[in-house]
């Protein structure tokens, strides 16, 4: 008689890896996304940073948006706004070293996977002022505040759901989009 496995030994060896590997991947995902929230978070943190810091060298100017001058007839692109911030912040002056890829942007339709910027006192030529209400022009209509600049990143659902605010509570993998506002700037509730 010949020592092995059966064949239901095996199968039941299978099974059993299969139970634990079925347990212990979603955990692993759901853990994966939660660092990737967190790091698009403490990037966001360093970019304001360096927002902050160029506005002071500036005159309490924050970078401009877009590449072209304003009335230049140019096909609009996301990557235009990136790249003119990225441009602004890393020279001649380095407010940041290097400008932070969002880790949510893997899909080739989001090149280059930069953060999305925009100049929210630029695009709209307003000046902040704390007693304005949300619905004043200028201000940015999805907050409560008027703000200078925002930051967003697509968030885990890698889908652009900009005005939604991503919330963690309606599931790791929920609808919205990370954002960071400027001075004064805070998501409505």
């Amino acid at each position: 008689m010949s020592r092995g496995f059966t064949l239901i030994e095996l199968l039941i060896v299978v099974a059993i890896i299969a139970i634990l590997a079925a347990i212990a991947v979603p955990n692993f995902l759901e853990a994966q996304t939660r660092s990737k929230v967190a790091r698009v978070k403490s990037d966001m943190r360093s970019l304001a940073s360096a927002l902050e810091a160029y506005a002071v060298d500036n005159n309490n100017k924050y970078p401009p948006e877009h590449l072209y001058p304003p009335l230049a007839p140019v096909p609009y692109n996301e990557s235009v706004r990136v790249m003119m911030a990225e441009a602004h912040l890393t020279t001649p002056v380095s407010y940041i070293s290097t400008i932070p890829l969002d880790p949510f942007k893997s899909k080739p339709q989001w090149a280059p996977g930069l953060y999305w910027y925009y100049n929210w006192l630029e695009r709209y030529g307003r000046m902040l002022n704390p007693n304005r209400d949300s619905s004043y022009p200028g201000t940015c209509p999805w907050y409560d505040a008027p703000t200078a600049w925002i930051l967003t990143s697509l968030g885990p659902d890698q889908t652009a759901q900009w005005p939604i605010p991503y919330d963690p509570t309606n599931g790791t993998v929920s609808t919205g989009d990370i954002a960071r506002l400027g001075p004064g700037g805070h998501p409505r509730s």
